[in-house]
């Protein structure tokens, strides 16, 4: 049976309470963010313009013009498309601002377009009903003061600015901090920061992205691999956890620790609906990902009370491209979200997790064994040692099941615009058998696997054992995940 997202936490948080880790209790304003769950992430801003993701703050603010800018365009699309809320990148590393703050000649003002885009989402996300969050770079390649030997006076250009977003542009659900890794994290001086955030919105719910750090280690590193029940809240105070661009397990913990003390922390997950993971739009027509892609990421990214924003970047135009916004309607129709004002779905109980599964070749057994495939990470993932292999999973026999999902491993090239890249899958024939009295039967034969298939099979059937049977590839194939679930039961 489905439990709805907001009764989940409160069980949850009435059960930490009974453990007596007061610390570790849900707030008002994490409930509400659980139940928000899905928001529209949009990056946009000079490096629109420039074919570039990150830049030095160096581009000629001339190069800023949208001719067709409509932010609220942008917001009716995530309101079709069953978004709760939007995050606008309001500032990027170069510190070129879509708002006019008197305090940086790099913004929308000294543009040729000089619209404030942060007024124009924020005026259409309370015409539309959604919530409004932003994002801001603390690191700022642009301001002078950023490299001086006092801090402090860096860290108030920053309340300056903050305050011009806080005051100005009306109920901020969300402030998501980025590029903390481009200094120690005491020269940011996040608790300062943190209570002038509070003191003039007490409700708005604040992170820093790579918020988790592995126990013992030292500045630089990012996050561990696997966040775990404890590991060290690095960026703190923080409301929620985030870890860009990489994704959390199924069984996410959400208990961490800082100065000897429990804190509950929600994890935001970021993904791009490009199928280059691009977060600003380029000039070239992009692929978006699969609608079967994004909808097995939107489980498993809001499985446990977690929340997934999905960055769709407006064009040099300043309009969402219409492939992109039909994309995301299509992924609404998915889900059954279309238009807004129903509960997120919850995704599909996986009765393939960590059963036992062998595989006829590995390319290497320490790094990419076959319990790889069916773990709670999509990180972690099966390699073939030959271009012809076989994975068998044990089931429990006596459940019956429906519905089969393979996300496929994928080789990555990095482009030259500083983040995307271009995923290869090697999969090009393959046949899913399944063992039911005494004998294998083959229940479905495809070709390409892709990012993510989902196999919908017309009747349930039960299995002691089901066996990914990869018949022709192009080199050594490999599985991130193999699940089997049940369309009737949710989790």
């Amino acid at each position: 049976m489905k439990i709805g997202r907001i009764l989940f936490c409160f069980l949850l948080a009435a059960l930490v309470a009974k453990t007596g880790s007061s610390q570790s209790c849900i707030s008002t304003e994490q409930l509400k963010q659980a139940e928000r769950g899905y928001g529209m992430f949009i990056h946009f801003g000079i490096n629109t313009f420039n074919e570039t993701e990150w830049s030095n703050g160096k581009l000629p603010v001339a190069s800023y013009n949208p001719d067709q800018l409509d932010p609220d365009q942008w917001v009716r699309t995530a309101k079709e498309a069953g978004f709760k809320y939007v995050i606008l990148v309001s500032k990027h590393h170069d510190g070129f601002c879509l708002w006019n703050s008197k305090y940086t000649d790099y913004d929308v003002a000294a543009a040729p377009i000089k619209t404030d885009v942060v007024a124009g989402v924020s005026k259409a996300c309370k015409k539309y009903g959604l919530a409004f969050g932003i994002y801001y770079s603390l690191w700022d390649c642009r301001e002078s003061t950023y490299n001086d030997k006092d801090s402090w006076k860096y860290v108030n250009y920053i309340k300056n600015q903050l305050t011009e977003l806080l005051t100005q542009y009306g109920s901020i659900c969300e402030l998501w901090f980025d590029g903390g890794w481009a200094k120690p994290e005491a020269d940011w001086h996040l608790p300062e920061i943190y209570a002038h955030i509070k003191k003039i919105q007490p409700n708005c719910q604040v992170t820093t992205n790579h918020t988790i750090q592995p126990p013992g280690q030292p500045h630089g590193i990012r996050h561990p691999k696997d966040m775990q029940h404890g590991d060290i809240i690095r960026f703190f105070p923080s409301d929620f956890r985030t870890k860009d661009p990489n994704l959390a397990r199924w069984d996410d913990p959400k208990v961490f620790r800082k100065n000897d003390k429990d804190y509950y922390m929600l994890f935001e997950h970021t993904l791009c609906l490009s199928e280059r993971w691009n977060w600003f739009q380029k000039k070239a027509v992009i692929p978006a990902r699969s609608v079967d892609e994004l909808e097995e990421l939107f489980y498993w990214c809001t499985a446990n009370n977690n929340i997934m924003i999905l960055n769709v970047p407006p064009d040099q135009h300043g309009q969402i491209r219409e492939h992109e916004r039909l994309r995301i309607l299509e992924l609404a129709d998915r889900l059954g979200i279309r238009n807004g004002g129903k509960p997120l779905p919850a995704g599909y109980e996986n009765l393939a997790f960590n059963t036992s599964i062998a595989a006829s070749s590995t390319a290497n057994e320490d790094k990419f064994s076959a319990d790889k495939a069916n773990d709670y990470s999509l990180e972690t993932w099966w390699i073939a040692g030959d271009s012809v292999a076989e994975l068998e999973m044990q089931l429990p026999e006596h459940l019956p099941f429906n519905r089969l999902s393979i996300f496929e491993y994928s080789e990555n090239k990095a482009l030259s615009d500083g983040f995307s890249t271009i995923r290869t899958y090697h999969i090009k024939e393959y046949e899913i058998e399944i063992f039911n009295k005494n004998k294998w039967e083959t229940i479905y034969v495809g070709d390409q696997v892709g990012a993510c298939k989902i196999i919908q099979l017309p009747e349930y059937k039960t299995a002691s054992a089901i066996k990914l049977k990869i018949t022709k590839a192009q080199g050594k194939p490999g599985i991130c995940l193999f699940a089997v679930s049940n369309t009737q039961s949710k989790k």
